[in-house]
């Protein structure tokens, strides 16, 4: 192996090193300010010149490794002012970044792309500016507000749909329709989200991809299920599951399991909740980072709605951290409310108000809308058990309007419920609070809710009793011990049995046992 003696001086200079022989000669600087220092003594023409020879070489030495280096392509032709070159560079390791799940250098990868593409619509560019838009907001959509991602995506469906490529097409209008539903909006009013759910069905149909054809389903049987539309939205993700996972879409999958898991959950058909919570964290494995934050949120879900609230809270808490990591602020929100209802179940109320509060604001600044209003509510319950009151009458009004207008039945049952809870404690409120909680316990019923039926179920008794209405009181409680028992919620079971004897045993009638 014939070495170039000047090599040899600089080694013996102490500026470089031999880092290796084998496969190839290859020598590194000594420091970072000696590479620094040698560089910038280089003419800006002379730097270009060599960083499209480097990368050229790069090109024509190891054409089977092109994706793997693409990011380092990348870098030498936008030194060197190769743009067009750039670009595809960029765009290839925005792909190679997504397929490993480094979402957060697919979005810097996509983002670099773009800003090298001229203003215009030039033809030669079309297809890279739609995928690396698609890609920007495939990668970052967790982590930023969802208007700007919306505008990206409403921006290049129409190249997209021009171009033709029917799998990119149908990528944006998945993304295009997840977004809308968790900025609030509903298939049944909002025209642009039913356009993206037909339009992937069509292409689905095109291409014969059953796959496609199921992700509609599991988008809308998602939000059925926190709308409270359980069984339905069980139904839907039932039958788009298996046809994900036969075809290998990992992601999809573990979404779809991780919404049957909360949907059964919510049913207090805690065995199917557990398996189908096992299973979304296994697919996840193979998903990328948000997917497995996903699984670990049903799993605290699900363990939170058993009553299971030692282990829900470090879960919760570990997806927050998580979440923060990786600037997933989606997610921070939903874990964010996971612990803020469990701590205040275990009656750290101020600790609580103040996850909520952040959790709150996360969600309104990011443009998570839909999230809002059972936050405020549960945040108003919390003011209320700390004497602040910060919820006026007509601030229920506005958060359970809220969630009427996008047809949240699970946050209206909810808001019902803690404003039923905060009023119960003024005697002057006591009609309003009843009839709340009156209402609430219907439409848990109605949905089949049972876990949170039996909780509203309690709070009613315990309201009823306060306002001296002591045998409505013992039938609430003995409605909530029946399912609390018939769902294996023993900790809850107890403390109903306990209200029960002590209510009972004022009027001499016997508790059960």
């Amino acid at each position: 192996m014939t070495v170039d003696p000047r090599l040899d001086t600089l080694e013996a200079r102490g500026l470089i090193r031999l880092a290796t022989i084998q496969p190839e000669l290859e020598y590194l600087f000594r420091h970072w300010l000696v590479q620094d220092a040698a560089y910038n003594s280089l003419l800006k023409q002379e730097r270009r010149g060599l960083h499209r020879l480097v990368g050229e070489a790069l090109e024509g030495l190891y054409p089977e490794r092109r994706p793997e280096l693409s990011a380092v392509l990348a870098l030498h032709f936008e030194e060197a002012g190769d743009e067009a070159r750039a670009i595809d560079h960029l765009v290839e390791a925005g792909r190679y970044a997504l397929e490993r799940h480094a979402i957060t250098e697919a979005r810097g990868f996509f983002d670099r792309a773009l800003a090298l593409m001229p203003a215009g619509d030039e033809p030669e560019y079309r297809a890279k500016r739609v995928e690396a838009s698609i890609g920007s907001v495939k990668a970052g959509w967790t982590f930023n507000p969802l208007e700007g991602e919306l505008a990206t995506l409403e921006a290049v469906i129409p190249t997209a749909e021009a171009l033709g490529d029917l799998r990119l097409l149908a990528e944006a209008h998945v993304y295009d329709a997840m977004l809308r539903q968790f900025g609030g909006e509903t298939h049944t009013a909002s025209p642009e989200l039913r356009r993206s759910l037909q339009r992937i069905g069509e292409i689905g149909r095109e291409l014969g991809d059953e796959s496609i054809r199921a992700l509609p389903l599991a988008i809308v049987g998602t939000f059925q299920i926190f709308t409270g539309y359980l069984r339905e939205g069980i139904a839907a993700l039932t039958e788009a599951a298996p046809v994900l996972e036969a075809r290998n879409d990992s992601i999809g999958a573990s979404f779809a399991r991780d919404g049957l898991a909360i949907g059964y959950a919510r049913l207090g058909d805690f065995e199917r909740a557990e398996a189908a919570a096992a299973q979304a964290v296994e697919l996840a494995k193979d998903a990328d980072a948000i997917a497995q934050l996903d699984a670990l949120i049903g799993q605290a879900a699900v363990r939170s709605a058993q009553g299971r609230l030692d282990e829900a809270i470090p879960l919760a808490q570990l997806c927050i951290g998580k979440a923060e990591e990786s600037g997933a602020t989606a997610c921070i929100v939903v874990s964010g409310f996971i612990l803020g209802d469990a701590l205040m179940r275990q009656g750290l109320v101020e600790e609580a108000k103040r996850v909520l509060e952040r959790s709150g604001e996360i969600s309104l600044v990011s443009g998570r809308a839909f999230w809002r209003p059972t936050i405020e509510a549960w945040l108003g319950y919390a003011g209320s058990l700390l004497g602040e009151f910060p919820a006026t009458e007509q601030g229920w009004d506005a958060t359970l309007a809220a969630a009427r207008e996008v047809g949240d039945r699970f946050a209206e049952a909810g808001i019902l419920w803690k404003r039923g809870q905060a009023l119960a404690a003024a005697a002057e409120e006591r009609d309003a609070a009843l009839a709340d909680l009156a209402a609430s316990a219907a439409l848990f019923e109605e949905m089949g809710a049972r876990p949170f039926l039996a909780r509203v179920l309690r709070s009613w008794g315990e309201a009823l009793r306060a306002a001296g209405r002591r045998d409505e009181a013992s039938d609430r409680l003995r409605r909530a011990l029946e399912l609390f028992e018939a769902m294996g919620i023993g900790g809850e079971a107890e403390a109903v049995r306990a209200a029960l004897a002590n209510a009972e045993g004022a009027t001499g009638v016997p508790a059960p046992s």
